[in-house]
């Protein structure tokens, strides 16, 4: 299977430039296309400051945009979205296939002083976000989220082949990022995608630098620190070797403390 993961500025409105890369992914047989965290809402340190009423609209009009792109295209989108709902401000992340959308809402945020999105957003409780397209088990989750062992618990014990990180990373993070994800994909077998922004806000730079590791721990494909589209294939039959090889998940069940 074909997965296409774009790297791009803010996306607001922006209906050209969604089609011309859909439409790439399509030319490719991608059955799925993933798209970073604050992409197509302004930055969080912009929104913070934003009437909400300016935010709502902004997500709506990406919804319904995206929603028609998924059928157009037949293809599944992932898409991380700020969502307005009765006055209450979630961080969600829509999986757009077929003109319809299904939202998996954060579950862990950001609490830091020059980064809080935890005051910001509201939370409402929901599992982690996991389907299947075809013979596919894929999962996906934002970049602070995989930092958290929960998560990666409950994507091994759904029998994930695939988990798509969508996060928006700067202050020269690449390193840790690549380190930590590498080694999370080859623990848990199965294949990690990090999709990051580019561009800037004020001196914060998002380096972009996507990358995809396979369950074998090792690095596939990465991206420029400019706007790129990526694609990738991914074999169902390299995740079954790594598990039945490396026999991580079998042995981790007869620990007993």
């Amino acid at each position: 299977m074909k997965i296409a993961f774009l790297q791009s500025d803010s996306l607001p409105l922006d209906k050209a430039k969604l089609n011309y890369y859909l439409a790439c992914a399509k030319r490719e047989n991608a059955k799925l296309f993933l798209l970073p965290e604050y992409l197509l809402n302004r930055f969080f340190k912009e929104i913070e400051k934003m009437p909400l009423s300016f935010i709502k609209n902004q997500s709506n009009h990406q919804i319904k945009l995206l929603k028609r792109l998924s059928l157009s295209y037949n293809i599944t989108i992932l898409a991380p979205i700020v969502l307005i709902k009765s006055d209450k401000k979630y961080k969600a992340i829509g999986k757009f296939f077929n003109g319809k959308v299904r939202y998996y809402y954060s579950q862990v945020l950001m609490p830091y002083s020059h980064w809080n999105e935890e005051k910001f957003f509201d939370k409402k409780e929901n599992r982690p976000l996991i389907f299947n397209i075809g013979k596919y088990r894929v999962a996906a989750l934002f970049g602070f989220e995989s930092h958290f062992d929960e998560f990666w618990k409950y994507f091994r014990e759904k029998k994930a082949d695939i988990v798509a990180v969508l996060s928006v990373g700067t202050f020269n993070s690449h390193q840790r990022w690549f380190e930590m994800l590498k080694t999370r994909a080859f623990l848990n077998n199965m294949y990690v995608i990090r999709v990051n922004r580019v561009g800037n806000y004020l001196d914060w730079e998002f380096y972009g630098k996507s990358f995809v590791i396979d369950p074998d721990g090792e690095s596939v494909l990465e991206l420029s620190n400019k706007e790129e589209l990526g694609i990738v294939t991914v074999s169902k039959e390299l995740v079954k070797e790594a598990r039945n090889g490396w026999k991580f998940n079998l042995l981790s069940k007869n620990l007993k403390f």
